[in-house]
């Protein structure tokens, strides 16, 4: 668990929080560094070659030093920023929004691209490896161990200049960057079901084979994209770069789709805490969708596009999220990636609701429509409510 986050995080929105100081600020920087630490730790189960493994331990150890020493002046930027909207800033307003930074630097150093050569090499560990998503360790801090387990897959005279170009992305984090490609419309994990659902390969349907233990989880048992484990997704979405090769994809595109598949957002890593299955479900189609509770705990707030396919009846038939405009409190300047998706399963939901029913006769246009997401601002501003097409 994000221990240090969670305890600031829970206790802030319920308690009355304490007045920013120097002391808050002391055991942010702790709990700030204590989590990034965890993101850039190889697991003791890892089996990587030792040459390999000192290596990346090295330049872990010198990207969590480099960032220790930017929390300072990013705490300090977020808490000005706060008081210029016109109220004093609590610790843990300013937690949550240099938290953010940081997921969000996670996100958009998963979506760089390298230099040509770290592009091709990355594309022959995905291409060749068969082993690149079997990673140990707890599945929400895997980030930094899988871009080395696939640096493992490669030739060892491959490895120094893969290290290199490591060190180089890792040096844009708090850097003025461009925003990242575009989210993959349809999303990968979408375009590989819609195939395999078409049924089996043949001669008019080609594809490559499924690997074995997806091919009976998905094919078999009907498990759908969320009921896979993580490392069964991750297969997933390398068997569906490999398929998208296969079909003509540029390479650079079909890694972008792979990158947005298998990037780690606040929802993959911590949004089922406090978004329980089950529990955004709604008596009233007619009315708001609940808004996600992991959303509201980071202020996040903005709008979502989805089609939706329809029958003959005007009945959904299934949905996808197409656009999302997203704003987060402490990302500012680029994209935030990490969030970007915080609204869609809402969405879909509400979107695909028992009783929804649209007044449009089927086609081949899909039904669109935006849903707005807004925090309430009133006297309890932690009291968020979603909002209707």
């Amino acid at each position: 668990m994000l221990a240090g986050a969670f305890a600031c995080m829970l206790g802030g929105v319920h308690a009355a929080e304490p007045a920013f100081s120097d002391d808050p600020v002391t055991k942010m920087k702790n709990w700030l560094h204590d989590d990034l630490v965890r993101f850039f730790t190889l697991d003791k189960e890892f089996a990587l070659d030792p040459a390999l493994r000192a290596a990346a331990e090295k330049i872990a150890e010198e990207h969590v030093a480099r960032v220790d020493k930017l929390l300072p002046a990013w705490i300090e930027e977020e808490r000005l920023h706060q008081s210029g909207a016109g109220k004093p800033p609590s610790s843990g307003s300013v937690h949550y929004a240099v938290y953010a930074r940081i997921l969000n630097e996670l996100a958009l150093w998963q979506l760089e691209p390298g230099d040509a050569h770290y592009e091709n090499a990355t594309l022959t560990a995905l291409r060749t490896g068969p082993g690149a998503c079997e990673v140990p360790g707890d599945t929400r801090f895997l980030d930094f161990a899988s871009r080395i387990m696939r640096i493992q897959i490669l030739p060892a005279a491959e490895r120094e200049a893969m290290l290199a170009s490591e060190r180089t992305l890792l040096s844009h984090w708090g850097q003025p960057r461009a925003n990242p490609a575009p989210w993959p419309d349809p999303l990968p994990q979408q375009a590989a079901y819609a195939l395999l659902q078409r049924g089996p390969a043949d001669a008019d349907h080609p594809r490559l084979a499924l690997p074995p233990v997806l091919a009976y989880r998905v094919l078999g048992k009907g498990v759908d994209y969320a009921g896979l484990q993580f490392w069964e997704r991750c297969t997933l979405q390398q068997w569906w770069l490999n398929e998208s090769l296969r079909q003509g994809v540029a390479p650079a595109a079909a890694l972008n789709a792979f990158r947005y598949g298998t990037m780690l957002t606040v929802v993959d890593r911590i949004g089922n805490a406090w978004d329980k299955p089950g529990a955004a479900d709604v008596k009233d189609p007619a009315g708001p969708p609940p808004f996600p509770v992991i959303a509201g705990r980071y202020g996040a707030t903005g709008v979502t596009t989805v089609n939706v396919r329809l029958d003959a009846a005007g009945n959904p038939l299934d949905a996808a999220v197409t656009g999302r405009k997203v704003e987060v409190p402490g990302i500012r300047g680029v994209r935030p990636v990490a969030f970007e998706n915080v609204f869609d399963a809402a969405t879909v939901k509400y979107a695909m609701d028992k009783g929804r029913h649209y007044d449009k006769p089927s086609g081949k246009e899909p039904y669109k429509f935006q849903m707005n997401w807004s925090l309430d601002d009133d006297k309890n501003a932690n009291v968020p409510k979603g909002a209707k097409p």
